[in-house]
């Protein structure tokens, strides 16, 4: 069992809905350049995108020299993967210098937060062994791959809750074979409501976090978000 993370702090809940991948791209490097300066608080982002490949740091160009689209080369650690409807995306912008700069303590904490909401739904998952991500049984349900610039955090994690699984076989989706993907739809049955998911993901982030997170209007920092990124650098 990991720690929980004590002393409640305040942070932000930014639900973006559906949001084209490089957007959301955007908006991440705006928020981190604000987390630095102390502009914005710890955020949780939650996003669902159009179908798009992308590729971390470790990308191996015969794991995604099948995919139908251009894949879009990010910053984050791990090879290729999938986004598109029916998963949500959960990008953390944290600044993990006043959370004890222990990066494996939050990449834990992220998937412990999925795990736990999981069993909500009656699914029992554990983190993986051998490979990054949270796994029902030797199917892998949710990938984790996170960027730290200064400190500060983001990308996050992808939950298969509603996706389309064959859209991951034009790849091998961090190395794997696309069989290993699997859904809480298809272990379960039936789709899941999203938005139900995400409530309770976020009360067990609280926790977890030792952080009550309110949400924020993308009103309110859109604007900010697109001039700080004009100016990223990594």
């Amino acid at each position: 069992m990991t720690a929980v993370y004590t002393n409640i702090r305040y942070g932000w809940i930014l639900d973006v809905g559906k949001v084209e991948y490089d957007r959301a791209l955007q908006w991440q490097r705006g928020l981190v350049k604000m987390r630095n300066e102390g502009m914005a608080r710890d955020t949780i982002m939650l996003v669902e995108h159009p179908p798009v490949c992308t590729v971390g740091r470790d990308g191996h160009q015969e794991n995604f020299k099948d995919v139908k689209t251009e894949p879009v080369f990010v910053e984050r650690g791990g090879d290729v993967t999938f986004h598109g409807p029916g998963q949500l995306v959960v990008y953390f912008i944290f600044n993990l210098a006043r959370r004890g700069r222990d990066l494996h303590e939050f990449m834990s904490s992220i998937q412990q937060g999925i795990i736990d909401t999981l069993a909500e739904l009656g699914i029992t998952a554990r983190m993986g062994d051998e490979h990054t991500g949270v796994w029902v049984g030797e199917k892998k349900i949710a990938s984790i791959g996170v960027a730290v610039k200064k400190w500060i955090t983001f990308h996050g994690a992808a939950i298969n809750l509603n996706v389309d699984l064959h859209e991951f076989e034009q790849m091998e989706p961090c190395g794997l074979s696309s069989t290993v993907m699997t859904s809480a739809a298809e272990l379960l049955g039936r789709p899941v409501d999203m938005k139900e998911f995400a409530r309770i993901l976020l009360l067990k982030y609280g926790e977890r976090f030792g952080t009550h997170f309110d949400p924020v209007a993308l009103e309110a920092l859109a604007e900010d978000m697109e001039s700080q990124s004009g100016g990223y650098t990594i």
